[in-house]
C-alpha cells in the first residue's frame, strides 16, 4: 500500500483519518447532548417531578443490593455517556493506525458503524430525532471510511513510521 493511496483524487474525497476523527467529534457531540439533558426530566412539570420522586422513593433489592429506580435510571444514563466517550476516544486513537493496518482498522470501523446504525434505530424508536440523526451521520461517515480502508491494496504493514503528512 502506498502512502498516496489515501490522498484525495478527483472531486472531494476525505481520507479515512479525517473521517474517523469526524465521527469521533460527532460521537462527542452525542455525549454532550446526552449529558446536557441531565437530570433527564423537567422540574417544571408536576407529573414528571412526582414520577422522579416515586423513582427515588421506591426501594427494592436487586441482586442482593438495595436500589431505587432512580439509581438504575441515573446510573445507566452516566454509563451511556461514558461508553459514548470511550467510543469517540477509540475512534480518534485508531485513526493514527490507518497507515499501518488499514484493513484491521476497517474491520473495527465497520463494527462501530453497525453500532451507530443500531443507535440511530433505537434513538428514532424510543428517544429523539437529534441523537438518531447524529448516530446516522456517524454511521454514514464510518461506512465511507470502512469502504476506503477495506478497499486498500496490499496487506497491513503492522509497523513502520507514519508518512510525514499523516
Amino acid at each position: 500500500m502506498s502512502v498516496r493511496s489515501f490522498e484525495p483524487s478527483r472531486g472531494l474525497r476525505l481520507s479515512p483519518t479525517v473521517l474517523l476523527r469526524l465521527s469521533a467529534v460527532l460521537i462527542v457531540a452525542l455525549t454532550v447532548g446526552h449529558m446536557s439533558a441531565y437530570p433527564w426530566t423537567s422540574p417544571k412539570e408536576h407529573n414528571q417531578s412526582r414520577l422522579v420522586g416515586s423513582m427515588k422513593a421506591v426501594d427494592f433489592v436487586f441482586m442482593g443490593e438495595h436500589q431505587t429506580y432512580w439509581s438504575l435510571y441515573f446510573g445507566w444514563g452516566v454509563l451511556v455517556a461514558a461508553l459514548l466517550l470511550t467510543i469517540a476516544i477509540a475512534l480518534w486513537l485508531i485513526s493514527d493506525f490507518v497507515w499501518f493496518a488499514p484493513r484491521r482498522v476497517g474491520a473495527i470501523t465497520g463494527f462501530i458503524s453497525l453500532l451507530c446504525l443500531f443507535g440511530s434505530y433505537v434513538s428514532s424508536q424510543f428517544f429523539y430525532a437529534p441523537p438518531a440523526t447524529f448516530f446516522a451521520v456517524a454511521c454514514v461517515v464510518l461506512v465511507i471510511a470502512t469502504v476506503q480502508l477495506l478497499a486498500t491494496k496490499g496487506e497491513d504493514r503492522g509497523g513502520g513510521k507514519a508518512p510525514p503528512h499523516a
